[in-house]
């Protein structure tokens, strides 16, 4: 005579909670999307201003990288010219102590 008890046959891969959290998913799921189905419009119109959102803040967000990029790139042009204009002065400068020190 076989002895059938569910849950030490299912019990060796999963226990009898599992099986029944499951179920309740699957349960869940189906009501879910019978709920849904008279959401839809509503769904519709909510993703489709989503999507309208996010191409205007991508829009702005590229806007405002190709802005800092070329405030950056300004400010390294500046940089280098500031630079270029101190070395300048330090190279007269120092010719002017070569002609000095000639003198004395």
């Amino acid at each position: 005579m076989l002895n059938f008890n569910l849950s030490s046959t299912v019990g060796g891969c999963l226990s009898t909670n599992m099986l029944l959290y499951g179920f309740g998913t699957l349960a869940g799921l189906v009501v879910l999307s019978k709920i849904m189905k008279d959401a839809r419009p509503l769904l519709v119109s909510a993703t489709k201003e989503v999507i309208a959102f996010q191409q205007w803040l991508t829009g702005n967000l590229e806007e405002g990288r190709e802005f800092w990029e070329d405030v950056i790139s300004e400010a390294k042009h500046l940089y280098k010219l500031e630079v270029e204009k101190k070395l300048e002065i330090l190279q007269k400068q120092q010719e002017i102590l070569q002609r000095i020190r000639e003198r004395i």
